[in-house]
């Protein structure tokens, strides 16, 4: 433990550092750091000052949690008794509510604690994790007090309509009111784990205490699900319903009145819709209300059918004019109805997406239910797209929900189905149109060809025999259509999308192109693969070599790691066909970039890949392969090759080996630059 004096150090120090986040003691300095202009890591001055003070906080409370909390829940409490004491000057006035604060000395003083206490709530917040786990049972009063008073503060906040009232310098004190509720929900949300650890303690014995809670939490959330509410306050709400809802998933969230408002709400046509953001956080949260299986409670007990029921209505609400697109898809459009197409668009995939997202790594019977309420949409999906093959904002969309669902839900999807999305993709992108969209379209073009490259990358991974049928035309999508288009161009992402389909095609159908048999290779002590499909390979292997000559790193680096992967598990370098044609050339393009300087980050990781390519024929290295490298070499004269091939020592061991690779680079390189520098004619080249 720590003895007294380390105690009142850091206890002074933790006093030290609250005294200087609050405006109450350091004004003159908090008010002139910026709290407008974002940084890179879009934070603002005031709050990047803010968070390193309250990492320092949090360090305190894991080493002192009993002296951190004393010392920080009476400042904290302090500032709430000002803030809880404000409904005492709430007037009605004729327009709604006013705030009957007005001289200025009492307004600057309600700024500043107004100010403090939001901070004090984001402190209280970080020590959440300080009272979970292990800790739980020791520090629960605490928590319990933390929990209880920021329920209370949520609800008065949404009762008494702090964020609609009109004040005296609305400029100021207004955003101050919305930010401290806003605050308050954060802090709130914050100890979601704590309650779900609660919930699971007491859920059997007294669970009032717990009940209450969540349901007082949730009367302080649903007046703020509103699209007149500020942005910023919506999604803190938002946020938090949706962690009671994932976190904590309390078995009644569903019969509580305030949670059917909600529900009403969302699903009801007539009603505003929320801002985006919004929007997708909401349903989420009741998608997952109904989706993910209650905590605590055996499968029988888990209400399945009536669940899924209300699930399949909730989605079938929420895609209501998403699915009569379906029958107007075909025909042309005007301006007008495409602008207004594109925005139902836009917004129930978006929604979809996200539900789907929320429940992809959940047990079966979650993902079952998902797929069963979203299988129309997902069918008018699939009939849609072709419609707007043209407009690559929306199979941009459109192939960001696919891809979601391939990787969430594609055992769901069945063999069928998701033969039926693959054959249609791969008819829709011709070689026209992958090239309309990855030359003419720039950055949204080629976001859709890399997101259906994607969708391929999950196909070819998948295990079994189920997918392998289309594994041709995936291989000659991206050999005679993709890459023709890219070879020549940088198109960076596309490519390094491309390179791992192709990567991922090898390295989990190893079979499509060697086709070992056990009983040869016992027999010869070698085996003697029979090779399938060998145009095919080739030409997968030839783009690999071109990339290697290609100024961007960061797919040289990719590459040569996929090759070096294939090699380890499949032993790439030793198959007849690379050892045979391909070998010495790729060991030629690895020298060629190390003698040109041009990825020099690299060299550790391509001296041990050209040792690794050199190993498999260390005889053809050194008696063929060296020699005619040398020979080839311009700038240097043949003395200066023959001291060069005499300094390659003919080691077989890896540091020996790279060592020699790094002289061989650099001696050549200094022989060049010397002979460049003397007059014309000095050395016969």
């Amino acid at each position: 433990g720590l003895n007294s004096l380390a105690v009142n150090a850091l206890v002074l120090l933790l006093t030290e550092v609250l005294n200087r986040i609050q405006f109450r003691y350091n004004q003159a300095q908090l008010e002139e750091l910026d709290d407008e202009t974002l940084d890179d890591d879009q934070q603002t001055e005031w709050q990047r000052y803010l968070r390193q003070s309250l990492e320092v906080v949090a360090k305190v409370m894991e080493l002192l949690p009993t002296h951190a909390f004393s010392t920080l829940f009476p400042v904290l409490q302090d500032n709430l008794e000002v803030y809880l004491g404000l409904q005492q000057f709430v007037v009605t006035s004729g327009t709604g509510h006013r705030l009957n604060i007005t001289a200025e000395n009492d307004c600057r003083r309600l700024h500043c604690s107004l100010r403090d206490l939001s901070s004090l709530l984001q402190a209280v917040g970080r020590l959440a994790e300080y009272f979970i786990g292990d800790m739980f049972a020791a520090r629960f009063n605490d928590a319990l007090t933390v929990v209880e008073r920021l329920v209370k503060v949520t609800l008065y906040g949404s009762q008494i309509k702090l964020y609609n009232i009109e004040t005296a310098v609305p400029s100021v004190l207004k955003p101050d009111l919305i930010d401290v509720h806003a605050q308050s929900l954060a802090a709130l949300q914050a100890y979601s784990h704590w309650l779900a650890q609660f919930y699971s303690e007491v859920h059997r014995q007294n669970p009032e205490q717990f009940i209450s809670l969540v349901s007082t939490a949730l009367e302080a959330i649903t007046p703020l699900i509103s699209s007149k509410v500020q942005e910023k306050l919506l999604l803190s709400a938002c946020h938090l319903l949706v962690s009671l809802a994932t976190t904590v998933r309390p078995v009644f969230l569903i019969s509580i009145p305030a949670v059917q408002k909600v529900f009403n709400r969302i699903t009801d046509t007539s009603a505003q819709r929320l801002p985006d953001k919004a929007q997708v956080l909401v349903c989420r949260a009741l998608s997952n209300v109904l989706l993910l299986p209650w905590p605590n409670l055996p499968e029988s007990e888990q209400q399945w059918a009536v669940r899924s029921t209300n699930h399949t209505s909730l989605i079938s609400a929420l895609t209501r004019d998403y699915r009569q697109l379906k029958s107007n898809a075909i025909l042309p459009q005007r301006k007008v109805q495409l602008e207004d197409t594109k925005v139902i668009i836009h917004q129930t995939l978006s929604v979809l997406e996200d539900i789907v997202e929320s429940i992809s790594g959940e047990s079966t019977k979650s993902r079952q239910i998902c797929y069963q309420s979203l299988q129309e949409s997902v069918q008018v999906s699939l009939a849609l797209f072709p419609a707007f093959i043209h407009q690559s904002d929306v199979t941009d969309e459109m192939l960001s929900f696919f891809l979601t669902l391939f990787q969430g839900l594609r055992v769901q999807m069945g063999v069928p189905f998701t033969e039926q999305i693959i054959q249609t993709f791969l008819n829709m992108f011709t070689r026209e149109q992958l090239a309309e969209s990855i030359l003419h379209e720039g950055s949204t073009g080629c976001r859709v060809v890399e997101k259906f490259l994607k969708i391929l990358q999950v196909v070819v991974q998948e295990p079994g025999q189920v997918f392998k049928p289309f594994l041709p035309s995936v291989i000659s999508l991206c050999m005679e259509q993709v890459y023709p288009i890219i070879a020549e161009r940088s198109s960076p992402d596309v490519k390094a999308e491309l390179f791992e389909l192709l990567f991922r095609v090898l390295h989990h159908n190893w079979r499509y192109f060697f086709k070992s048999s056990v009983l040869a290779s016992v027999q010869r002590g070698v085996a003697e693969e029979q090779m399938e499909n060998e145009a095919q390979f080739s030409a997968i292997m030839q783009a690999f070599g071109q990339s290697f000559l290609q100024p961007d790193i960061h797919l040289f680096k990719q590459n040569l790691f996929y090759l070096e992967t294939l090699n380890t598990k499949q032993k790439l370098y030793h198959k007849k066909i690379f050892r045979t044609t391909m070998l010495f050339q790729f060991v030629n393009v690895l020298l060629q970039v190390l003698v040109h300087k041009s990825h020099d980050l690299l060299q550790e990781e391509i001296g041990i890949a050209t040792y690794n390519m050199a190993s498999v024929d260390f005889d053809g290295f050194y008696s063929a392969f060296l020699p005619e490298f040398l020979a080839s070499c311009d700038g240097v004269d043949s003395n200066q090759k023959n001291v060069l091939g005499r300094n390659f020592k003919m080691d077989r061991d890896l540091p020996s080996f790279t060592q020699n690779v790094h002289r061989l680079v650099n001696d050549l390189r200094y022989y060049r630059l010397c002979n460049d520098s003397l007059p014309p004619g000095t050395v016969k080249l």
